[in-house]
């Protein structure tokens, strides 16, 4: 089976345009694992599922992106790749681009193994224990206007929870998930306020606008 991506971005060097290296794997991206928590209780039937006890949301475990790269080249050239791929990327946390997903990067410690040399061909893997989450490239930015006193609306975030950056012209108190939070005048980042999975209704009182400002991840 075929890969269905043709190349990526890992840190500053692409597979193909900078090592002449096609991604010929098909199980490149592999899906996190649910952190659940089972507990068994005797008496009860089934067992009872504590996994949203803590945060209000499951959380997961990091994934795994597998690369298998071959490159049509010579003995020496593939060498050469080699060794500068295993000096510059082999232990070091890296941001990955594929190519059909530009909007969206992976971050994750990588380590290089199998390199190997046929004939006119050579081969290696890339194999990067990844973050749970896909992040944009571009932060999301929402402003909310109104009146000089109150200001409503829906903050659209993705599936990761997340701590947004937060501007207001003026001191004024934020209501979010039947809490208050009072806001200095100026860009902040608000202790306590966390943007839940998707819709997020908030108000301000004492301010005409505010603006929030984060980078959003989906699995």
């Amino acid at each position: 089976m075929n890969s269905i991506f043709t190349g990526a971005m890992i840190g500053d060097e692409h597979t193909l345009r900078d090592w002449g290296a096609v991604i010929i794997n098909s199980d490149v991206i592999a899906m996190p694992e649910p952190k659940t928590v089972l507990l068994e209780v005797p008496g009860r039937s089934g067992r009872l599922d504590l996994s949203e006890v803590l945060t209000g949301d499951i959380s997961y475990g990091n994934r795994e992106l597998k690369l298998q790269l071959a490159a049509r080249t010579d003995k020496d050239r593939w060498v050469d790749t080699c060794l500068h791929i295993f000096n510059k990327y082999h232990g070091r946390v890296v941001h990955v681009t594929f190519d059909e997903d530009p909007g969206h990067y992976y971050v994750g410690r990588a380590s290089i193994s199998d390199p190997q040399r046929l004939g006119i061909a050579g081969q290696l893997t890339i194999t990067i224990d990844a973050e749970p989450y896909r992040y944009e490239h571009a932060l999301h930015v929402e402003t909310f206007s109104g009146s000089t006193s109150t200001v409503f609306g829906t903050v659209e975030n993705l599936r990761m929870p997340v701590c947004p950056t937060v501007t207001v012209p003026v001191a004024c108190q934020l209501f979010h998930d039947s809490r208050v939070y009072e806001l200095d005048a100026g860009t902040q980042v608000v202790p306590g306020l966390v943007l839940h999975p998707f819709d997020n209704n908030v108000s301000v009182t004492g301010a005409s606008s505010i603006t929030f400002s984060f980078r959003r991840g989906c699995l």
